[in-house]
């Protein structure tokens, strides 16, 4: 050995030095480690053997119990003659020291304890800045896609209105058709001959040619009812609709209040687009058959936005008044007291303000000015013709129909009383045109069911008692 560490330049007593200096430094570590570990008390102890417990550290004193090997318990600190003070049932007691094996520190525990706690908060916090921010960017999210929907319908109003002139042409020559063949002889009498008793014969005579014409144009009528009805007014309700979902216009519905418009919007859904859109539906179907028997034209109605809009609405926009609903008559009345419209647009824009309303309306009975008595006739051209509408009224006419000479164009008056239209139910709007902005004119809420209303329905009973009241005496 000592030669083999001389050849390595290290010398026997060197050798011994570095060993003892190498040795010491093991021991200490060692016996630091271990001392530092186990004199952070409180620690955790496991006993190797079956060991006693007694109520004093002495191998003397009584017995409390036996703990098997391998149990865990907690040292709350060394006593000088090597017994280890712990806590069993409730009281002080003591078992010795030598047959325990240190497992972990009681304070390391709970440091770790602190750690999960301090981790567990943080994650708390984590959490609650995620949802945070998960709130402002969905906030964020739905208002641009809000803004986009908003935009969206804004431009497919423009398109619509534009496409509007160009695919409504086919049906704009069936309503004409329809207005023309059922009674081809009104280009004769734009015009009064004066001959009361003549006029008088006419009536009579074209009362029973309207007849077989009435039959023939039955297909006509229901393509027309088809279209306008169905196709036509259910999608301008439901664009209504949908913008009552994306842009309230209800202050309880959310109109103002981001949080309302969030929680109630599955509400607007099922309130417009669902119940009042499957209305509008089933009513339309009810009237396309209605139109079918009872003749009606696709007419229309200039004024201002105000007033097409009071008109047509059914106030669920939590802003009604006397007049939503209602028409009204206006000033001039130069062919009598009544609600006036035309079978050309260019002659309802002449007169509007700014709106076109586009209605079916069922004329009834029409009384062509030009075959009514002369002093009625010459009445019309003057403003407030009241003559006129006492006369048709009394006579059984429901409208008036009159060619004006200066103008050259048709006019329907629908005869009115004490600013009461004749039965609510012959006037149905459609839509509404914005002229002025060029696209389809919203209705806050959607327009009046034309059908599901007290109004129409008490006229509809009251014209039904009229007509067929006499079967039934």
């Amino acid at each position: 050995m000592e030669l083999l560490l001389r050849k390595t330049g290290i010398c026997l007593k060197e050798y011994r030095k570095h060993t003892t200096i190498l040795l010491t430094i093991l021991f200490i570590s060692i016996s630091t480690c271990t001392f530092a570990a186990e004199g952070n008390f409180p620690a955790i102890y496991k006993t190797t053997t079956n060991l006693n417990v007694r109520v004093s550290p002495n191998s003397g004193a009584r017995r409390i119990a036996t703990l098997a090997a391998g149990t865990l318990l907690q040292v709350d600190y060394l006593t000088t003659n090597n017994w280890a003070a712990i806590q069993y049932s409730g009281q002080r007691a003591y078992v010795y020291k030598r047959y325990l094996v240190y497992v972990k520190d009681v304070k390391i525990e709970k440091s770790q304890e602190k750690k999960e706690k301090a981790h567990n908060g943080n994650n708390y916090i984590e959490k609650i800045i995620s949802f945070i921010f998960t709130i402002i960017f969905y906030y964020i999210v739905f208002f641009v896609i809000k803004k986009i929907a908003i935009n969206i319908l804004g431009i497919a109003s423009t398109i619509i209105y534009k496409l509007y002139w160009i695919v409504c042409i086919p049906f704009y020559i069936l309503n004409w058709l329809q207005r023309h063949l059922s009674k081809p002889w009104r280009i004769f009498h734009k015009g009064n001959s004066g001959n009361d008793e003549r006029n008088k014969n006419l009536r009579e005579i074209y009362a029973i040619l309207k007849i077989p014409l009435y039959i023939a144009l039955t297909p006509l009528r229901f393509v027309n009812a088809f279209y306008y009805n169905i196709v036509i007014h259910n999608h301008y309700e439901m664009y209504n609709y949908i913008l009552e979902v994306i842009l309230p216009s209800n202050e309880k519905e959310g109109a103002d209040d981001t949080l309302r418009y969030i929680v109630l919007a599955p509400w607007r859904f099922f309130r417009y687009v669902v119940w009042h859109g499957t209305l509008t539906f089933i009513e339309s179907v009810i009237w396309t058959f209605i139109e079918t028997i009872v003749p009606s034209l696709t007419l229309f109605h200039g004024t201002d936005e105000s007033s097409g809009i009071n008109i047509t609405s059914a106030g669920r926009d939590g802003y009604n008044n006397r007049y939503t609903g209602i028409w009204n008559v206006g000033d001039g009345n130069y062919a009598g007291n009544g609600i006036y419209f035309a079978p050309a647009r260019s002659t309802a824009i002449h007169y509007s303000a700014g709106i076109l309303i586009v209605c079916r309306v069922s004329l009834g009975n029409v009384l062509d000015l030009g075959l009514a008595p002369q002093r009625i006739f010459n009445q019309c051209g003057h403003a407030n013709a009241i003559g006129a509408t006492e006369w048709g009224l009394k006579n059984g006419y429901v409208t008036g129909e009159w060619w004006r000479k200066d103008c050259k164009w048709w006019e329907y008056c629908m005869y009115d009383w004490q600013n009461r239209y004749n039965y609510s139910w012959r006037i149905r709007p459609l839509y509404i045109l914005n002229i002025d902005y060029k696209c389809v004119q919203r209705v806050p809420g959607g327009m009046h069911h034309w059908l599901f209303r007290m109004l129409v329905i008490e006229d509809i009973c009251t014209y039904l008692k009229e007509r067929f009241g006499t079967l039934f005496k």
